[in-house]
């Protein structure tokens, strides 16, 4: 039935391990479960999409981990994976996927954007916000986890987050090496030592990341202007958290922007500012709740909910339990 090693780390934070599963002998119903789990456990927590719940459905994977990199193989029949706000609470991560579409036609869809891949030609995503990957026919895939660190330090988490859900051609240049390079690291899994890997996965962390920075090149002056406007206010927003009484109007007069223009940015990221800051809260608190000894209440009032009932009220509507239940599930 399944040929399975140790499952990646739920939480998208780039443990090693590897997996092996194929559904083809599976019955449709026991093979959708199956690869639904395995698709939470390797990526991150998504739903899936089938076109019918009568048709039959076939799909194999294989993942492995290449330095500080998960490479994967997708062979699968149409399926969209959906990665909502509601599982981005439940299952924070903040890795980028490269999805490559070596064999048939699939789509990406992030911050209002969406490309069509096909021969070669890639895209990413980010875990940290809402996307949607679909498989328009029976497709093969090569997926590239990395961490927002990795893939940062050498592109800009400007650069890299005005890029999402953007075709990069395989056709020529560096487009073409990048993918050539990674079909090749995903398909061949040659005995490669513990050092060498290391090499390896900064060479090919190299060549995507040159390859980002020349779509990025591509970018008009306008799309690279709003980018770092909207990193602008987001930093604001952060660095203000604590004060419930700071207000996006006072964050338009310290950045000499109008506060239309604020909820444009957001808007054209899949987003509004509201929610946003609210997420990033919720993000906050949880990580309090699990590595320090702070009551509920405390932690609302430093992450600027007026009261504790406010900041429990909104916890549990996001996260679907109270902050003391989440606490003590993952304890």
């Amino acid at each position: 039935m399944t040929e399975t090693a140790r499952i990646l780390d739920p939480e998208c934070t780039g443990s090693a391990g590897t997996v092996a599963l194929s559904t083809r002998r599976l019955a449709s119903t026991e093979g959708r479960a199956i690869w639904a789990e395995t698709l939470d456990s390797t990526y991150c927590e998504m739903a899936v999409d089938w076109p019918s719940a009568q048709t039959s459905f076939a799909a194999d994977i294989r993942a492995r981990p290449v330095g500080d990199l998960s490479v994967s193989v997708v062979r699968a029949d149409p399926h969209t994976v959906v990665r909502t706000p509601a599982m981005i609470d439940s299952d924070p991560g903040d890795d980028y996927l490269l999805c490559l579409i070596s064999k048939g036609t699939a789509t990406i869809t992030q911050d209002a954007r969406t490309a069509t891949l096909a021969h070669g030609s890639f895209g990413l995503v980010d875990s940290s916000r809402p996307f949607v990957v679909s498989g328009k026919t029976e497709f093969e895939q090569v997926v590239m986890r990395a961490s927002r660190s990795l893939l940062a330090s050498r592109v800009g988490a400007n650069i890299a987050d005005g890029l999402t859900a953007r075709a990069i051609s395989a056709n020529d240049g560096v487009g073409r090496l990048a993918s050539n390079f990674l079909v090749d690291i995903a398909t061949h899994d040659d005995a490669i030592g513990a050092a060498s890997l290391d090499a390896v996965s900064s060479a090919v962390l190299d060549v995507v990341s040159a390859a980002v920075n020349h779509q990025a090149a591509g970018l008009s002056l306008t799309e690279r202007v709003h980018i770092d406007d909207l990193r602008r206010v987001q930093a604001v927003m952060i660095r203000d958290m604590s004060d419930p009484e700071r207000t996006i109007a006072d964050a338009a007069a310290e950045l000499g922007m109008s506060v239309r223009y604020i909820h444009k940015l957001f808007s054209a990221s899949g987003s509004t500012p509201r929610a946003w800051l609210y997420g990033k809260r919720i993000d906050r608190a949880k990580n309090l709740l699990l590595q320090t000894d702070l009551g509920a209440a405390e932690i609302g009032l430093q992450l600027g909910f007026r009261d504790a009932s406010h900041f429990s009220r909104t916890f549990r509507r996001r996260c679907g339990r109270s902050p003391s239940q989440f606490r003590a599930s993952r304890s």
